[in-house]
């Protein structure tokens, strides 16, 4: 073989050669160089001794060569031992280097074993013409050249190149033994013995750093099939729980059912996950069908065992308990299922305590034991459950609850104990934080230190700002933020012992606001050095939160005082800030629904769910459905959906009270009244957060029903569960126990007469919110009633102080001083009631009874002409102008006026009244009592009516007529 092609191959043998056993070229570059030289070295010898033999045993040999054939010519010296060299250039260059010197040594073998003389000679001469013929063109012309003359004696010996050729091949064969058991070794299978064929370099080796190449692509075939499915399941497990997020409830049930159905029987946490969305999907059944009336009992009996046969909730927990038998929060799970959703406390407890063998020391689950034993009245069982788990296992609930039991029984000293000592030993700066607004509440309260109480709170807001600054090194996007309840708190302070008010807590709230807000500017902006480039300053946290509760709380006092353009202003604030706050969002489609932006409300709302759906926001959207629905053509409101939003309100929250309360006044508007008293009384269950407002809705209930007596007890319950204490300033108060006083007031004052007792109740109403304008205005009634005046004008005075844009108050306190004859005064408050409050009808129609008693008619005329084009609305004065009119004279005004009035308000059995007296004015006696029959036809419910059609007819002679009615 020419020696250049050799030398040539060298790279491509190295290519080829790592390429086909898979080794670096430049780890094992000298290794290959070394067996390169070495075998040109022994062909190189064997070639040269091999010539020197022939010559000195043959002689009389021939050799003919014919230059006229190119070096591609195959030359044939014998039948037996051949050798072809046909297109060598070709080949040399397309096959690889490591077969060409494999080929070599074979022919080289075979020569040496037949000791034919010839086959070497050509083999030199075929190096020889080849070398010549990739040099130059070929020659026909050219002589033959005689190769130089041999050595006497052969270099090396063929035993010995035999004997190192062997060497070769079984150090070749050990290295890839090595390579394959390490390979097999690493992939965990049984190392194979190498092939006896492959004994030559041009096999294919792997390589470290090929290894560590193919690794990363190769990580799902390297891991074992219980590694995938674990990833699987994990990942499956992610996507139900923010399909569950979203509201897609079937959608992640499905997905639940599918990894322990078809991936992993015993994933525990997908049972758990399961049975919850389940159990929650399952307390809206028996409100999705109305039932009929009857017993309200029983039903819930039949309804109770009816869910408990079909639970899919109780199957799910009871299989996942079956394959995890050991999963203490399983048990969990199934107990709070079966206490809250099916109301089985005795399986419960029973749950309760077989996950409390499995973890003794497991604080979610003596917490949970703790509050069962709690409501059924096992107080001490409750207090060592809950002690049990402080000491293995502290959480802000148990000490929580045992704090408020301590509380209840009057031993405050070790509910102040019990808040110092764990304090510290809670885990993260949330549940710290609850702890620590628990303890500010006992100092206010019941020690009336507000000071200590400031203390707590700024301890808690310099917490959250210290892990902030030391976690999140100042303020970047891992800094771990707190909530704003300790600072809404501290803004707060003072309220619930009254020293004070709204304004100061708005001005409290205001000033932290804008601090955040200016450094959040100064930050977006930058500080600027001399030369007016920005300074690289560090950032800094002032108020470390991470929610826009602040911001919220501020708007919210702004449209409690009726400015709702600044509270608008404030939620825009907020929400730059905080854009992901789903609450903020809520807030502003409120606000802009009350400012007329219908379409951006419902924008707002959109956005809010589209964050996260919560409860509040979902019945603001089905409100706002039902006030303006979307369909402006038919302007009717889509029923369907508007349950539908609040169904899934509940199944997010199911102890959301407005929800319920806003659901049940949907079906008793429809007519549903059975379906409407089902929702309350679930409601009612459900132990609510918002327990007021669910009785206050059972207790409409059942005024439109006609069922008075019935609905004053729904509101004594409802207030029972609300004592009042002037010695222990602790009882928690609730500011909505407000509506329930205010309307079992109204029903003693105005149905029962009984002004005493009223009066009794708005004082129980006013312990629980002592600055509600309502309530002071219905004790400026009471006191009114009982012929207490200044008592009344004090109260009057206190609601006006509370809120300044009360209408109602600024109207009922200028007619009580009317008809003390105060003319002055009496003026004076409608027209600063009318200042505050333009749009109030009741107070235009007052101002102009008192213009006409004071014979000011024109002026009266003037007065009602302005409330109507303010309020076109309220009919009171349309009927108020038409008795004018009747009065002084003006019947075709008169009749004009009162057609108007029974045209916005047919129902209304005043207007029917005053249209009949004008018509028995006009001496048409036939048509009085046409109207009257009319009008009870209308109002079927005022008693009025039925009176003036009885002296209609007694005056016409019918007797006969009226007994029959």
């Amino acid at each position: 073989m020419p020696w250049f092609c050799i030398m040539n191959s060298r790279s491509s043998c190295q290519q080829s050669c790592c390429a086909r056993n898979r080794i670096p070229p430049k780890r094992n570059q000298c290794c290959c160089r070394l067996k390169m030289t070495l075998m040109l070295i022994l062909l190189s010898a064997y070639c040269i001794s091999s010539l020197h033999a022939h010559r000195q045993s043959s002689s009389s040999s021939s050799f003919i060569h014919h230059p006229a054939k190119s070096a591609t010519t195959a030359f044939v010296t014998n039948e037996n031992d051949s050798i072809r060299w046909q297109q060598h250039s070709r080949r040399s260059s397309s096959r690889p280097s490591s077969e060409l010197i494999y080929r070599t040594h074979l022919t080289a073998t075979n020569v040496a074993k037949k000791q034919s003389t010839t086959s070497s000679s050509l083999l030199l001469m075929a190096s020889t013409t080849s070398s010549s013929a990739e040099t130059t063109q070929p020659n026909n012309n050219r002589q033959q050249q005689t190769p130089p003359p041999p050595p006497t004696q052969p270099l090396v010996s063929k035993s010995k190149i035999d004997s190192q050729i062997e060497q070769l091949e079984n150090k070749q064969n050990v290295q890839k033994q090595q390579q394959q058991q390490r390979y097999h070794k690493k992939k965990g299978t049984e190392s194979q013995p190498p092939s006896s064929t492959s004994t030559t370099t041009s096999k294919k080796k792997r390589t470290s750093k090929k290894k560590h190449r193919s690794n990363h692509n190769n990580n799902k075939q390297r891991c074992s099939i219980a590694q995938n499915k674990k990833r699987q399941v994990r990942h499956l497990y992610t996507k139900a729980k923010q399909l569950e997020k979203r509201g897609s409830w079937r959608e992640a049930s499905d997905m639940y059912e599918h990894i322990v159905a078809v991936l992993q029987p015993t994933d525990a946490h997908s049972y758990l996950a399961w049975g919850r969305l389940e159990s929650r999907r399952e307390r809206g059944v028996g409100r999705t069908t109305s039932g009929d009336d009857g017993d309200d009992e029983d039903d819930d009996k039949d309804r109770t065992a009816v869910i408990s046969s079909n639970s899919k909730a109780s199957s799910i927990f009871q299989t996942g308990t079956q394959h995890c038998p050991n999963s203490t929060h399983l048990y969990h799970g199934w107990a709070i299922h079966e206490q809250y959703t099916l109301h089985n406390t005795p399986k419960a407890r029973s749950l309760l305590q077989t996950a409390l063998d499995l973890d003794p020391n497991n604080g979610y689950v003596c917490h949970a034991y703790g509050l069962l034993e709690h409501t059924m009245g096992e107080v001490s069982k409750a207090k060592s459950l809950w002690q049990q788990g402080l000491v293995y296992q502290p959480s802000a609930a148990l000490v929580c609850s045992l704090g408020e039991m301590y509380v209840a029984s009057g031993d405050f000293h070790s509910a102040r104990e019990l808040y110092s000592t764990y304090l510290h030993k809670l885990p993260n700066g949330r549940e710290r934080t609850e702890v620590y607004l628990a303890a500010a509440s006992l100092e206010e309260r019941v020690y009336n230190d507000v000071e200590k109480a400031s203390e707590l709170l700024r301890r808690a807001c310099s917490e959250g700002g210290s892990s902030a600054r030391e976690e999140g090194g100042g303020g970047g996007k891992n800094a771990k933020l707190m909530d704003g309840r300790a600072y809404v708190a501290l803004a707060r302070l003072g309220t619930s012992g009254g020293l004070v008010n709204d304004r100061v807590v708005k001005k409290r709230l205001k000033e932290i606001c804008m601090r955040q807000s200016n450094y959040h500017e100064d930050s977006k902006k930058g500080a600027t050095d001399n030369s007016g480039r920005k300074k690289k300053t560090k950032k800094k946290i002032i108020f470390p939160v991470n929610d826009g509760r602040l911001f919220n709380a501020w708007a919210k006092m702004e449209s409690k005082s009726g400015n709702l353009s600044e509270a608008r202003k404030i939620l825009g604030r907020g929400m730059e800030l905080y854009p992901k706050d789903y609450t903020l969002l809520q807030a502003a489609g409120n606000i802009e629904e009350r400012l007329g932006n219908i379409r951006s409300a419902r924008d707002l709302y959109g956005a809010s769910l589209a964050i996260e759906p919560s409860a509040p926001t979902l019945i603001a959207y089905a409100l706002l459905e039902l006030r303006s629905p979307i369909d402006i053509k038919t302007k009717a409101s889509n029923v369907t959906m508007v349950r539908k939003l609040f169904e899934e309100a509940l199944l997010i929250d199911p102890k959301h009270g407005p929800a319920y309360n806003a659901y049940g006044n949907l079906e008793r508007r429809q007519g549903n009244t059975a379906h409407a008293r089902q929702i309350y009384e679930d409601g009612i269950k459900a132990n609510c957060t918002d327990a007021p407002s669910v009785y206050h809705g059972l207790a409409k209930l059942h005024l439109s029903l006609g069922e008075v007596e019935e609905a004053r007890n729904v509101l004594q319950r409802g207030l029972a569960l609300f004592p009042t204490s002037e010695n222990n300033t602790l009882v928690p108060r609730n500011e909505n126990v407000a509506f329930l006083a205010h309307t079992l007031a109204m029903i003693d004052l105005n149905v029962n007469n009984n002004a005493k007792h009223a009066k009794e109740v708005l004082k129980q109403g006013l312990w629980h919110c002592r600055n509600s304008p309502q309530l002071l205005l219905g004790m400026a009634l009471c006191e009114s009633r009982l012929g207490n005046d200044n008592g009344a004008r004090d109260m009057f005075e206190r609601s006006l102080m509370a809120d300044q844009a009360h209408a109602q108050a600024w109207q009922a306190f200028g007619v009580m001083e009317m008809r003390a004859g105060n003319f002055r005064s009496a003026k004076l408050l409608f027209e600063c009631g009318l200042k505050n409050s333009p749009t109030h009808g009741a107070l235009w129609q007052a101002y102009g009874t008192l213009e006409s008693w004071k014979g000011n008619v024109g002026t009266a005329r003037i007065l009602f002409a302005a409330g109507i084009e303010k309020c076109p609305h309220h009919v009171p004065l349309y009927q108020a102008w038409a008795c004018l009119e009747l009065q002084d004279g003006d019947v075709i005004t008169a009749k004009r006026l009162i057609g108007e009035a029974l045209t916005r308000d047919k129902r209304n059995g005043s207007g029917w009244l005053v249209a009949a007296q004008i018509e028995e004015k006009m001496d048409n006696h036939g048509l009085v009592g046409l109207i009257l029959r009319r009008g009870i036809e209308c109002a079927p419910g005022d008693a009025e009516l039925y009176i003036a059609l009885a002296d209609h007819e007694i005056s016409r002679g019918k007797i006969d007529s009226v007994s029959l009615r």
